[in-house]
């Protein structure tokens, strides 16, 4: 085998492995981006009301337990079942 022949296989190589580097690189990316998409908080919501309901009473119950204030309790329930309702609407319309 002849040095430009060596070289010309040592470059095949390595943009057969670049090439397998762009693929693995875009399979992470998609993997990435759809583990994203399922922990966004809307998301989360969204595909559990029933567990984002609870959540949000026991958050209220915690902060109305901690703060002296009476009102934050609810405050605080409130505002997380007003977001997924919201956001259950703005769904919909899409």
């Amino acid at each position: 085998m002849t040095t430009e022949e060596q070289i010309s296989a040592i470059q095949i190589e390595r943009n057969d492995a670049r090439q397998d580097l762009r693929d693995t690189l875009t399979e992470v990316n998609a993997k990435v981006g759809r583990a994203e998409g399922g922990m966004r908080p809307d998301h989360v919501i969204e595909s559990h009301p029933v567990g984002a309901s609870l959540m949000a009473g026991a958050l209220g119950f915690l902060f109305g337990s901690i703060v002296n204030n009476r009102g934050a309790g609810p405050v605080v329930i409130a505002a997380l079942l007003g977001f997924a309702i919201s956001k259950h609407a703005t769904n919909d319309q899409d």
